[in-house]
């Protein structure tokens, strides 16, 4: 199969909407879309454009291009990489990432920038092997200082859940991982602070601040580290990191009166690791936090109902609905390159059955809120 990467020309727009329209989903199209008008609208400034990948006449693949000067950088973005579905796996991807690279350095970027899920593997492996590598919040901060907001902005990382920054320098710098540690301890303080959040504007005791910080930190603890002893037992090493786009953004919802808990994963620690959905040692790991949670959502109920003291009964409600909110989140079953990527696609593709006994014991659990 013969690929020709070479710049999209005037009239193709239709075509490429049409392979967008074919090659994804609905979530995807929608942030996909965007970022294609984003790279036209720059093209227009001589700041951007877009790569297509032609075989036999027709077009199979396409990449957008952005330059945005940061903090005095001229600095490229990757977005909106997408193959045929039909043709995946014949190197598309690969020739237009590579296509992308080498325009970006022609238009003289010193860093670049693209954004993956771990869990997509082919697409986080093939910027690992081109020179990327993960670009984590204290780096951001320490590069950009406030300034990262508007290279989230830029990347529309504010609804990019579940993906990370990954950055490539011209010239190679050695790339130091946050302890994972410090990861646990940003979600537990992002999650305790949405509730914190709620209980200040409701005007509630501030004695419930650290006991509404244990409620939730047993919850997480126990959600990912179930997670970690599944994978350990079948021989897979694990990692917790935390997503500080969602963390920011249910600090935003919570203003308003909102409860959203996105704050992070548990991932397979090795970088360059495969993800197949239908392997049965995989899925497991996955649908094993969703257990963890309603079990801890039916206790902390029934702590709730017998409680007499009213400070200790919040808490508890705060714990029933933690978990009843990470399950529902963790049983979606979407799982979009774009963003709001949780579990419940791979406990889904892993085991219908699993997944439907899940879905059927988060109901109950609701049911018997309601009716309690």
């Amino acid at each position: 199969m013969q690929i020709i990467i070479r710049e999209m020309q005037p009239g193709e727009e239709r075509e490429v909407k049409k392979l967008f329209t074919r090659s994804l989903g609905i979530i995807d199209r929608f942030v996909f879309q965007t970022a294609f008008d984003e790279a036209r609208k720059s093209a227009g400034k001589q700041c951007g454009g877009t790569l297509v990948a032609e075989s036999d006449g027709k077009i199979v693949g396409t990449v957008s291009m952005r330059i945005k000067v940061l903090k005095g950088k001229r600095t490229g973005f990757i977005d909106a990489l997408v193959s045929d579905k039909e043709l995946r796996g014949r190197s598309i991807g690969r020739s237009l990432v590579d296509g992308s690279i080498l325009w970006l350095e022609e238009h003289g970027c010193e860093v670049i920038y693209a954004t993956a899920d771990r869990y997509n593997s082919p697409s986080w492996n093939m910027f690992i092997h081109r020179g990327f590598h993960l670009y984590e919040l204290p780096a951001q901060l320490r590069d950009y200082g406030l300034y990262f907001l508007r290279l989230w902005a830029v990347e529309f990382h504010f609804v990019g859940f579940g993906t990370f920054f990954l950055r490539r320098d011209k010239e190679k710098t050695k790339n130091f991982e946050t302890r994972e540690a410090w990861h646990l301890l940003a979600a537990l303080l992002g999650v305790s602070t949405a509730w914190w959040i709620q209980i200040l504007r409701g005007q509630g005791s501030l004695m419930l601040i650290p006991m509404v910080f244990m409620a939730v930190a047993i919850s997480l603890l126990a959600h990912e580290l179930s997670q970690r002893l599944v994978a350990s037992r079948l021989g897979l090493e694990t990692t917790f990191k935390a997503w500080g786009s969602g963390i920011l953004f249910s600090w935003l919802l919570a203003l308003l009166g909102i409860t959203f808990i996105a704050y992070g994963s548990t991932y397979v620690k090795q970088l360059d690791w495969w993800y197949d959905p239908k392997k049965d040692k995989t899925g497991i790991i996955f649908a094993v936090g969703p257990v963890t949670s309603l079990l801890l959502g039916f206790a902390f109920k029934g702590i709730s109902i017998i409680m007499v003291n009213n400070l200790l009964a919040v808490v508890a409600t705060v714990g029933y609905a933690t978990n009843l909110i990470i399950v529902i989140l963790n049983l979606i079953p979407v799982q979009s390159a774009g963003g709001f990527v949780w579990d419940g696609k791979k406990i889904f593709r892993w085991s219908k059955t699993v997944w439907i006994m899940l879905v059927i014991a988060t109901l109950i659990l609701i049911i018997l809120d309601l009716l309690l």
